[in-house]
């Protein structure tokens, strides 16, 4: 999984994926798109156990923010950070794709 984003990424950087390969940029979008479902499955999985996790947290601590900081180091609180990063990468690459796919579009419709 990790590998086809990574794939993907290089492919934008390096300029292989571009608006002249409309087919492999759509071929890459619908990639990301089971690659976001997947984090976010895991990531709601994540949320849907803070509450429970934090409360109990919580009555160990003096303040909200101590909470807050000691869940950011549990294995969750780790985890949810690094899936959120994940899924604004997968966003961002599926944007510029879109970006790609709709300047192909364009180029067809002027020929």
């Amino acid at each position: 999984m990790q590998d086809n984003i990574l794939k993907i990424q290089e492919q934008l950087r390096s300029g292989e994926l571009s608006a002249l390969n409309p087919h492999a940029c759509a071929a890459a979008k619908a990639l990301l798109a089971g690659e976001y479902s997947f984090y976010i499955s895991q990531l709601s999985d994540i949320i849907v156990r803070k509450p429970q996790n934090w409360l109990r947290l919580r009555e160990n601590v003096k303040s909200d923010k101590q909470a807050d900081r000691e869940y950011e180091r549990t294995s969750d609180g780790i985890n949810e950070l690094g899936l959120e990063m994940k899924v604004k990468q997968i966003d961002k690459m599926q944007s510029a794709l879109s970006s790609l796919i709709r300047m192909a579009e364009m180029d067809a419709k002027n020929i």
